[in-house]
């Protein structure tokens, strides 16, 4: 099923995504922090596990979208809609058969490490 998962997006910033998103029929939902323990496959079926304990932690201040089941095409259509809309984000990531039982925070430390190894391979050159 096609949909975006929208993390640590302001109320402006979500409607400008959802706009997006919504010109090409994808949906797209807001992710409360309380989930961020969840997995990416349970949020993306909407399907949250209730035994898994909300988070009450600090949340990386990140905007974070996750692509669900897009296809190659679809995908670069909503690239470019995200880029004309000027959505702006921190990162971009695909559910994967490799991620789907990450939490939210999981991929975001993942995320981070990546940015931090690009940028500083980046760097030496």
């Amino acid at each position: 099923m096609e949909k975006l998962l929208a993390f640590h997006f302001s109320d402006t910033e979500f409607k400008t995504l959802r706009r997006a998103a919504r010109s090409l029929q994808i949906p797209c939902e807001a992710v409360d922090p309380a989930d961020y323990t969840q997995t990416l496959e349970a949020l993306a079926a909407g399907r949250k596990n209730p035994a898994v304990c909300p988070h009450t932690g600090g949340v990386p201040e990140k905007r974070l979208i996750l692509i669900c089941g897009l296809s190659d095409k679809r995908l670069d259509a909503l690239l470019a809609a995200l880029k004309k809309a000027g959505v702006q984000t921190d990162y971009k990531a695909v559910l994967t058969a490799s991620n789907r039982r990450w939490t939210v925070l999981r991929l975001l430390l993942a995320l981070d490490a990546e940015a931090g190894a690009y940028a500083s391979s980046n760097q030496s050159l």
